[in-house]
């Protein structure tokens, strides 16, 4: 898996000058499992610096639209709207997601925290539309399956596991697959620590595992941080 890759990996064991990655990957890849980092680490503390670890993308990594002007949900704040990713895209980004953040007994999942459909509605955030986000993600999976193509001989999500762990081994060596695989590990940390009303967490599940105790009241649809955009 991915994860003990980064745990083993020199490169990633320290965070290189002029990185983007958040300080948080680093702490993985220090040898902590994410059941002893995510609790070492203050619930509140992780709620108030979540945003300032978001990777920033360089400039030539960004992207005009790929995809279709009228697949993407307009900005809006009802917490209905979608991304729109293509299913390929869906298939490739859950299966990622599942493996960064695997059904491995130490916590819940990412579809135990509907990381990818938290994905799809976050990523129509103005801030996040504004930073291009959606638009990596979805170049990513590109290169993911270009890679997967040369060196394995098959898209990404026909590959066998091992197989599937040594591409992203791979594209983690390079700047831009390493802040792809960052940005994807910031959102599945949203998904996990968020209120259940922005569609990852359902039922507080994250919140259980961690043992924390959510503010009250809680957001409802007139109260969610989108109402006030």
């Amino acid at each position: 898996m991915l994860k003990a890759g980064l745990e083993s990996s020199p490169r990633l064991n320290a965070v290189k000058r002029g990185s983007s990655k958040p300080e948080f990957i680093g702490a993985l890849a220090s040898g902590l499992n994410r059941r002893a980092f995510l609790r070492q680490s203050s619930v509140a503390v992780m709620f108030a610096t979540l945003a300032a670890c978001k990777p920033n993308l360089p400039k030539n990594e960004k992207t005009a639209s790929t995809l279709d002007s009228k697949s993407v949900a307009k900005t809006s704040s009802h917490l209905s709207d979608t991304y729109g990713f293509d299913q390929h895209q869906k298939e490739s980004i859950a299966m990622v997601q599942m493996i960064l953040f695997p059904e491995d007994g130490d916590g819940p999942s990412a579809t135990d925290i509907n990381a990818l459909a938290y994905l799809e509605w976050t990523l129509t955030d103005p801030d996040n539309e504004a930073d291009g986000d959606g638009d990596f993600i979805a170049k990513g999976v590109g290169w993911l399956d270009s890679l997967s193509e040369q060196t394995q001989g098959d898209q990404f999500i026909k590959l066998k596991p091992k197989q599937q762990d040594k591409v992203l081994r791979q594209i983690s060596q390079s700047s831009a697959g390493e802040n792809w695989l960052s940005i994807l590990i910031y959102y599945l940390m949203e998904a996990l620590l968020f209120d259940p009303i922005y569609g990852g967490n359902p039922e507080g599940i994250g919140w259980a595992w961690l043992k924390h105790q959510p503010g009250f009241p809680a957001p409802d649809e007139k109260t969610n941080y989108r109402s006030f955009l």
